[in-house]
């Protein structure tokens, strides 16, 4: 499942608006914050998927092997444990890293609240907060993915797991999958509003710095 890259775009806030030089330089901090947690989720989705794409590797040669090959399968389910268990890890950091853009969308907040903003930044604001919404339901949901493949692994090792339960599991890590990319799907969609909504309200703060 390949997590896409979309980094917001950074405010490039002139000092020379009407606002005071401090008072856009808090801005400018209060967003460059913003964009480096992006940024810093961006690139745990970037090892995620690259050891998705490793674990997914492991899976398959572990599906092609016999019974008579156990030891093999026990070391194999050993590696893909590991590896879930990397990705949870990664999935914490991310975690994390939304927590701390949250904070900074609520400065933001209250920065525009305070300044009187409302008609450059306040779209904006609130496409961050949707944004947020939807990346703790693809976290929400990937954590489920993770338990679920764990699970799976788990089945795999063990000789009296009938066909049937492990092709039951199987198919419940699938519909996880999909759910997970449909959330990924929507989190680029609300990123690239988001962007489209940055890059409107910048066009609308030149226009207010050229008019003053």
């Amino acid at each position: 499942m390949k997590k896409v890259i979309c980094v917001l775009f950074v405010f490039l806030l002139l000092t020379s608006c009407s606002k005071e030089t401090e008072v856009t330089q808090q801005l400018t901090d209060l967003l460059a914050v913003l964009n480096e947690k992006e940024k810093q989720g961006n690139n745990f989705g970037k090892e995620l998927h690259e050891m998705e794409q490793s674990e997914q590797v492991l899976f398959v040669k572990t599906m092609e092997l016999t019974q008579q090959q156990y030891q093999e399968v026990k070391k194999q389910v050993v590696a893909m444990k590991k590896s879930a268990h990397e990705r949870a890890r990664l999935l914490e950091k991310e975690e994390s890293a939304l927590r701390e853009s949250k904070i900074a969308i609520d400065r933001m907040s209250e920065w525009v609240e305070r300044m009187e903003l409302h008609d450059s930044l306040d779209e904006v604001v609130e496409a961050l907060y949707e944004r947020s919404e939807i990346q703790e339901t693809f976290i929400m949901q990937y954590k489920k993915l993770i338990d679920s493949q764990t699970q799976l692994y788990t089945q795999i090792e063990d000789p009296s797991i009938r066909e049937h339960e492990l092709q039951k599991q199987v198919r419940h890590v699938n519909d996880l999958i999909t759910s997970s990319q449909q959330s990924l799907t929507e989190l680029n969609e609300a990123t690239r509003e988001v962007n489209r909504l940055v890059a409107r309200a910048l066009k609308s703060l030149e226009n207010n710095k050229k008019e003053i």
